[in-house]
Order: C-alpha cells, then structure tokens, then sequence
C-alpha cells in the first residue's frame, strides 16, 4: 500500500512539478506545517521538527494570524480548485476543527472576468454557433465572475431575457490538473499517517473530485435545474430557472433570467413582501422537503442565492447539490430525534452510530461532552433550541474525539447552519415546532410503513441466512482454538464462572445455529418428533440449568461441554444432516 502510493505520488509529482512548486511556494509562506500541526493535535517530534524549519519561511506579516486565517489565505491565492476545497473542508470541522471550519467558510471566489471576446468565442466553440445567431440581445460584458465561471445577460429571439453562464477560460484543464495531484497526495497521506487514514482522506478527496468535475462540466447544473424545477413543480411559492438544453454544452449554460428583491436584512425582507420570521420559516421547510423526502438538496443557502417577490422565493446556483442516501437519512433522523429527546446518552449512541469511532475510544468521556456541548442548549423547549449552537457542539465532539461523520450527513449539518446564519441575518427566529411537525408525522408513517418494515425484515433475513452460514465455521474453529490452548483449564482459570457463561452462550449459539443450517437446508424442521427451534430453546433453558446447579455444586465441566458445543455445530455443518 505504502510502496504503492509513493510511486503514484512520484508519477504526478513529476508531471505536475510546476504546479506543485507553485503550490509548496504559497504554503511555505503562509506556514503551512504549523496550520498542519495545529490540525493534526497528534503531531509527533518529527512533525514537529518540520514546523520548525518551515516556520523560518513565514511571511512576518502573516505570523499573527490564526492557523484558520492563514489558511484561508493559501488556498485563496492558490486559485479556483484550492479555494473549492476550503470551502468543502469548511463543512468537514470533524476534520479541520471547528475553529478552522469558521475561518474557512469566509472563502469567497472573486475571480476576474475573461479577456473580451472570450465569451463570444467560447459560445462558437461550444454550440456551433455566434452570439448572433443564437441570442437577439448578448451583452459582452459580464454581469459577474465566479470562481468556475462568468455570467453575461443575453435575450433570446423570442424576447425572452436569459443569463449565459461560459465557463473561464482554461479552467477545466487546470481543475482536472489539481485534482490529480490532490488525489495522489490523499492516498499517500493515508498510507503514512494514521491519523489522515482515520480522517479518510482518500474519500474526501475522492468527494471533492466528483464534485469539482460537475463544476466545470455545466451540464450537470443544466440536469439540476430541471431537477428541482420539476420537484418544486407544483409549489408556487418556490420559482427554479427554467434551463434551455439547445442553448447549453459542457461549457456554456443558459437560463431563465430571474427578477425579485435580493436578501440583504430585516427591511429588504419586509420590502420584498415578507416577514424575517416567514422567511426564515420557510426557507429552512423547503430545505428539509428536499433532504427528507427527496434525498438531494441545494448546498449553499447564502443570501445571495435566493429572490423575493411577494409570496414567492427564488432559488439560484444549482452548481452545488448534493444526495443523502436513504440509509444516512434514517441515521440522521435518529440523531435529530435523540438530539431531540435531550438525553446525552441516547444523543452519543446516535452519533457513535454514524461516525468511525478510533479504537479505545472512551464513550463515558463522550457522553460528558455531548452532554456540555449539545444536551446543555436543549433545556428551553424546542422553540429555544439554537440549531447552530447544536451543530457547532456536535462538531466539536466530533473533532475532539477523533471521530469522523459521513461527508453526506456533515454537509447536512452545515447546511442546518447556513439556514440558521441566513435568520440571524435578517433578524428572524425559525420556528421550528411548526416546520417539524409534519416531517415528523411523515417520518412516522415511514417507519410504519408495512412495506417499509417488510423490507427491513427481508434484509434482516437474508443477514441472518448469511451469518447462519457463516458462523457455525467461525465457532468451530474458535472452540478448536479455545481448546488448544488449554480449554480444559478454564475452571481453574475462572474462579468466578465466566468461563461457563462462555461456554453455555457458545452451546446455545450452536443450538441456535444448527437450528437455522437444517432450516436453510430445506431439511423438515423436526427431528423425531421433535421440532429444531423448540430443541434449541430447551437446549438453552437446560443448558441454563444445568451451569446454575454445576456451579452450586462446585464441579463445572467446562471442557466437556465445549466439546458438546463442537459436536453440535461440526453435525450442523455436514450435508445431509435428518
């Protein structure tokens, strides 16, 4: 793995050796290895060492500033894949650290405009055809410029007013660059460091790659918009730019242009028709319609990216979307339903369910700082729940912990506190008792659902059929391995019985086991007269018996029902078993 990773690494390295001085050249001037340092709080004396040379190198002006501040000014200069990257890893503060994570989430992408005429060649290129032909109206100068793309207004020859968004110039080429060099230093990172191993990397990285190829590939936001236009169909309080597939390519998209009242505080609300506390209401009711019950969800609800007309919001920017598969939306339910409940205990067993817990983790201390950092902002009912207190408490146990969330479930999070952000900005509370309500009478019907619970049970089932196949192996050749090395001393071993709850436990598994290997088996569910699971029952309550009198009696035979157990499942085993 490791020998496989540094040659992977060497081949990018050297074919992207100028970027990759480029890229050494800025984080040695922002001090790159003490922010480094400073993420991985287990950094050895050889970590240690590097920050100490390479902190020679720091700008003066620049020493005083936060590992976050620093950072932030890194990778703004690194340009359009770097500044992509901080702002994904400002969702990650599981990764980077909640202080970290808030520094990063001011990365914004101004980028200049093309050189003129760009556009107009890029639009030739790209659709086959000039501006002239396809628009009645092109303005060649651009209504605003991301970091992927700029934005011209155009008129189509129906008089319809549209917006053109042309992809920079050479962008795509230097995206697909960085990403190969960001996806070999992830692996490698992975196969030195255990810490970037439990961190994984890798899957980050992996995650930003999918994404950043949508980016520059505008098609995808082109099959986004019809999408959540067709999702929001029939809600006429929700408008989604129409799209116009014969005006777009890979590079070039055309949209509807959208009129209305931009969000900027309490009084442009009120201008537009609104109410701060309707909108903050209902802004955060839509969101959660598009992650509970479709499953994909627009990823930056800034202020920016949303209209107003009276009774209406409009939705910008599909660049950025992302799934929650149906699994990690159960899993995030049952954590917003134990956050809910205000118990730490139930809230860490939710969160230990989603995460990658490191070995040896200490789940008391967790449930100490749940308790501190979430279950503490939960005392006022729900109308006094701060969802972004809660969210940075489940990011700071997260990290503190060395815990690692689900990028989908993370975003979701972040997402929780973008829509809290949006209310503070605009002087609003959310109320959240009347948007839950319904989610939470739907998520009821959900988990009852006959079909629904049907098809947990077949899953179990078939889980259950591959264990029973399984597990009589695994159990014969424990026993084996148990009696080897030294089975029959287990009395003596165990003054305090545990041996004989090992062994009755392993028994009745067996019983249990076999039961199931003639059931699969198509054997009939008898033998004699006598039915399997009404035998492994009687098996266990014997079984139960027996140890209670034994050890009364002072004489256990520990051995000899171990080899009783091997008996059983060696028969259980063998084709043919009547």
């Amino acid at each position: 793995m490791r020998a496989d990773a540094d040659l992977d690494l060497l081949g990018v390295l050297v074919t992207r050796r100028g970027r990759l001085m480029e890229v050494a050249t800025v984080l040695r001037r922002y001090g790159f290895a003490s922010i480094a340092a400073q993420l991985d709080s287990a950094g050895g004396p050889g970590h240690r060492l590097v920050q100490r040379v390479t902190d020679r190198f720091i700008d003066p002006e620049l020493a005083s500033a936060s590992a976050g501040e620093r950072l932030r000014g890194a990778l703004t200069e690194l340009g359009t894949t770097a500044i992509k990257l901080g702002q994904l890893l400002s969702l990650r503060p599981d990764i980077v650290g909640p202080n970290v994570a808030s520094a990063l989430a001011e990365l914004r992408a101004g980028v200049p405009a093309d050189p003129p005429g760009h556009a107009e060649d890029t639009v030739r290129a790209e659709l086959g055809a000039d501006v002239t032909e396809l628009f009645r109206e092109f303005d060649p100068t651009p209504l605003a410029s991301g970091s992927v793309a700029q934005v011209h207004r155009a008129v189509l020859h129906d008089g319809t007013p549209v917006v053109v968004k042309i992809l920079h110039e050479g962008v795509r080429r230097r995206v697909l660059d960085d990403l190969q060099l960001l996806s070999a230093l992830a692996v490698w990172s992975e196969a030195v460091s255990p810490i970037a191993h439990q961190l994984r990397f890798a899957a980050v990285a992996a995650d930003f790659d999918r994404s950043m190829r949508g980016a520059v590939d505008l098609r995808e936001e082109l099959a986004n918009l019809q999408r959540f236009g067709a999702m929001f169909a029939e809600d006429p309080g929700v408008r989604i730019p129409v799209a116009y597939p014969e005006r777009s390519s890979a590079g070039v998209l055309t949209m509807e242009e959208m009129t209305g009242h931009v969000v900027d505080d309490g009084e442009s609300v009120r201008a537009a028709g609104w109410a701060p506390d309707e909108l903050a209401t209902r802004t955060a009711s839509i969101y959660l319609t598009m992650v509970f019950r479709h499953g994909i969800y627009h990823t930056d609800p800034h202020p920016g990216n949303f209209l107003l007309n009276p009774g209406v919001i409009t939705i910008l920017d599909f660049g950025d979307v992302a799934r929650i598969s149906s699994s990690k939306r159960e899993q995030l339910e049952d954590l917003i339903a134990a956050v809910g409940g205000g118990e730490p205990r139930s809230v860490t067993d939710a969160l230990l369910a989603i995460t990658d817990a490191p070995p040896g983790i200490r789940e008391d201390e967790v449930v100490d700082d749940v308790e501190a950092q979430i279950t503490d902002h939960l005392t006022g009912g729900v109308d006094a729940i701060d969802l972004a207190a809660v969210t940075r408490g489940v990011a700071v146990v997260v990290h503190r912990h060395g815990l690692s969330l689900p990028a989908e479930i993370a975003l979701v999070l972040r997402v929780v506190t973008l829509l809290q952000g949006l209310a503070a900005d605009i002087g609003a509370d959310i109320d959240l008792r009347s948007i839950t309500r319904p989610f939470a009478l739907d998520l009821a019907r959900r988990r009852l659902d006959p079909k629904v619970r049907l098809g947990r049970a077949v899953r179990t089932g078939r889980a259950w059929e591959r264990l029973a196949e399984t597990l009589p192996g695994e159990l014969s050749a424990l026993l084996d391995h148990i009696r080897r090395e030294g089975g029959a001393d287990l009395r003596l071993r165990d003054p305090d019985g545990i041996a004989d709850h090992l062994v009755d436990g392993l028994l009745t598994a067996a019983l249990v086991l076999s039961a199931g290997e003639l059931v699969s088996r198509s054997v009939p569910p008898k033998l004699g007269s006598l039915s399997v699971p009404g035998l492994a029952v009687a098996g266990a309550a014997w079984l139960r018996y027996r140890s209670i009198r034994a050890r009364r009696a002072g004489a256990p035979s520990a051995a000899a029902r171990l080899r009783l157990a091997e008996r059983v499942i060696r028969s259980a085993r063998r084709p043919g078993t009547s």
